[in-house]
């Protein structure tokens, strides 16, 4: 059990009036290295999920915190149809008027259509939502039978991981998953898991990234509980 203090005027973070991003040092804004990093990510993401899909499903996606479109964006160039939920206003507008991507301004809790999925998806950004088994109830009601559902997080299975964690993202988050309490919390909500993987990212989108490289490559070789990433696949119960 991790306990987060009361909110106080500095950890207050209004997200639809873009205040996570404007307090980020690295990644506030779409630039190359911006691009470079989340072109990247998109491109991992699409192949490690299709290993996932079943063959009878919709290639119908919904990115919840799609923040500049990055992944949406890769998924609609491979022939999905794609929607994308995103409260803070600059990553919403480049989604939505420089990729011109199906998006909404909005945060999950206030937004609603007819649809079904067959792909939802959220990086770093479950976490952050508050009502978690609200959360995954209407998750679950969007998913059509045998739907996939991909979920990527901090990694908090070593507790001490927290003191490495950006003050605004610490601020922002309601939840700090452990790898057992995340996939608990999905089979617990007629989910089977199909995968769950922690992991350690190397970055290669400055050359300073690139010269350590080599280095952070060993991290990888620490043990599960350690990596700082964790991930989980898993395929709603028809």
């Amino acid at each position: 059990m991790i306990y987060k203090s009361r909110d106080s005027e500095e950890t207050v973070i209004n997200v639809t009036k873009g205040d996570y991003y404007s307090r980020k040092k690295i990644g506030s804004k779409v630039n190359d290295r911006y691009i470079k990093h989340f072109t990247r990510r998109a491109k991992d993401h699409y192949t490690y999920i299709k290993k996932y899909l079943p063959v009878d499903i919709s290639k119908r996606a919904l990115d919840i915190g799609c923040g500049a479109g990055f992944f949406i964006s890769h998924l609609k160039q491979n022939g999905w149809q794609v929607n994308g939920i995103e409260p803070d206003p600059h990553m919403y507008d480049y989604a939505k008027n420089v990729l011109k991507l199906n998006v909404e301004k909005t945060t999950f809790d206030e937004w609603g259509n007819n649809q079904k999925y067959g792909l939802i998806y959220l990086s770093h950004v479950l976490d952050d939502l508050a009502n978690i088994n609200h959360v995954i109830e209407k998750i679950s009601n969007y998913l059509e039978p045998g739907g996939i559902l991909f979920v990527e997080v901090p990694n908090f299975s070593w507790p001490f991981r927290l003191n490495f964690e950006k003050k605004e993202d610490l601020y922002m988050n309601q939840y700090f998953f452990s790898s057992s309490s995340l996939s608990s919390l999905l089979k617990n909500n007629n989910f089977t898991n199909l995968n769950t993987k922690t992991f350690h990212l190397v970055h290669l989108n400055t050359f300073i990234q690139k010269l350590v490289s080599p280095i952070m490559l060993l991290m990888k070789l620490k043990p599960k509980k350690y990596r700082p990433y964790l991930r989980i696949i898993a395929k709603i119960n028809a």
